[in-house]
């Protein structure tokens, strides 16, 4: 279910994951500031002048991923992260009206009560601290 990925998958050519089934397809997309929340998610702060490459190195290390397609699933996830004691956090990457190529991530932390979103989401991954 949860899977850890390896910096390559996102910033190799040689091995990037061109399917929209993969969490790294969904990573690649990530901006260096994107990274940088990811990690304070656990409390990091890295520089600011570290590189995207850094700061993700730094988050794969801490965390698994996994796809959610619904918002049934991102529940059901939750629930059994809660279950087992663990934490986690769903990026979802939400279309803009103007621009269907690209989703544009949004950090949910359901541990605070922030809503999912109902429009324009193109997928979930759920992020489990390792």
């Amino acid at each position: 279910m949860f899977q850890s990925l390896h910096p390559q998958q996102i910033f190799d050519p040689h091995h990037w994951v061109v399917s929209e089934a993969h969490p790294a397809y969904w990573l690649a997309q990530l901006r260096k500031a994107d990274w940088q929340t990811l990690l304070e998610f656990e409390h990091l702060r890295l520089p600011r002048s570290a590189h995207k490459q850094v700061l993700a190195s730094t988050a794969l290390e801490r965390f698994e991923f996994t796809l959610c397609e619904g918002r049934s699933e991102v529940w059901q996830t939750w629930i059994d992260l809660q279950r087992a004691g663990q934490r986690g956090l769903v990026i979802q990457y939400r279309h803009s009206e103007m621009d269907w190529s690209r989703g544009v991530p949004e950090f949910v932390d359901l541990a605070r009560n922030e809503a999912l979103g109902f429009v324009n989401i193109a997928m979930r991954l759920m992020c489990k601290v390792k």
